[in-house]
């Protein structure tokens, strides 16, 4: 019995029907057909995979992309010839595939489409959890830590040699005046609350970005549809 994979994702793109799939949840495998041909794979457990065509055909890559809990997100067609790989590696461009109806990948672009605004929200709140979480298990740890009735144990004191002292030499250094800086209150203040600001600007930042592109690549999608298969007669249009 073949095995079933994780998540799908197919569209054609300019005549050529491209499908991709992903087996297995951690060392994962991924398959890239065009065409019903087997044209490449690639095996990784890291959350941005490209895919290159293993033939003498420059096909272009495909950019398969999971979250930081290993959930499939996208897979994205990159042209041939046009920098994919700079592009499936900073996500950014290409053209998205359609994942299969039903898949945790559909799940997730229609929140995306359907729920903006609370989508931000919700990556905001996980902007806030990696702050809190880490303080909250501290203070847990450091009264645990402090409740516990640990034994006073009288370990013996271990002998340490008695070595000779080397005579460095006494270089002299230049003295150098630096200049005696003072930065205001609230800029220290400022700098004292960034570490604990950043995840969650960052969070905000990269939610709205999902936003903008997914409705950009919901255009690019619409107009793929529109535009009329490219012929492969080269004489089909003086006959």
């Amino acid at each position: 019995m073949a095995e079933q994979p994780q998540q799908t994702w197919e569209l054609v793109i300019d005549g050529r029907a491209h499908l991709v799939e992903v087996h297995g949840s951690v060392n994962r495998r991924i398959e890239w057909y065009v065409d019903g041909e087997l044209v490449g794979t690639e095996k990784s457990s890291e959350d941005r995979i490209q895919v290159k065509s293993d033939g003498e055909r420059d096909l272009g890559s495909i950019g398969v992309f999971f979250s930081g809990l290993g959930r499939p997100r996208r897979a994205t067609y990159f042209d041939a010839g046009q920098q994919g790989d700079l592009k499936a590696l900073a996500g950014v461009g290409g053209l998205d595939l359609v994942p299969e109806e039903g898949s945790k990948a559909a799940a997730y672009e229609d929140r995306v489409r359907a729920h903006p605004t609370s989508y931000a929200l919700l990556a905001a709140g996980g902007g806030v959890a990696k702050v809190v979480v880490p303080i909250l298990l501290a203070l847990l740890v450091a009264r645990f830590a402090v409740s516990i009735p640990w034994p006073d144990w009288n370990l013996p004191s271990i002998p340490t040699p008695d070595l000779p002292s080397i005579p460095w030499p006494d270089i002299p250094w230049p003295s150098i005046p630096w200049p005696d800086v003072s930065v205001p209150g609230w800029v220290e203040w400022v700098l004292d609350k960034v570490k604990y600001v950043w995840p969650i600007v960052l969070a905000i930042v990269i939610a709205r970005t999902e936003i903008q592109r997914r409705r950009k690549q919901d255009e690019l999608r619409q107009q793929r549809l529109e535009r009329p298969a490219p012929s492969d007669d080269p004489e089909g249009d003086d006959a």
